[in-house]
């Protein structure tokens, strides 16, 4: 399996983080009953910031399982199909 890189699992733990305080703040807001607007702005920065994040993981996931999985002898084809599925997800 391909080393993990330390520096890059911090990265995205530090975006997770990020999405999770700003979740918080959104709470924050609509307890507080802010303006809809800026309740919605918050809603678009976190989509983005998870946009982002699926984005570096499959980039990993790309780069690091699927080339094990064909070092493996896995079946190419079947590993190329599920990778797009999997990866097109990220856009629905």
């Amino acid at each position: 399996m391909k080393e993990i890189d330390p520096v890059e699992v911090q990265q995205i733990l530090t975006r997770l983080k990020t999405i999770r305080g700003h979740i918080s703040g959104v709470e924050r807001m609509i307890e507080e009953e802010k303006k809809c607007e800026a309740i919605l702005l918050q809603l678009v920065a976190i989509r983005s910031a998870v946009h982002k994040v699926s984005t570096i993981v499959a980039q990993r996931y790309a780069n690091g399982c699927l080339i094990e999985a064909i070092d493996q002898g896995e079946d190419r084809q079947e590993i190329m199909n599920k990778a797009i599925e999997t990866i097109m997800k990220i856009n629905q």
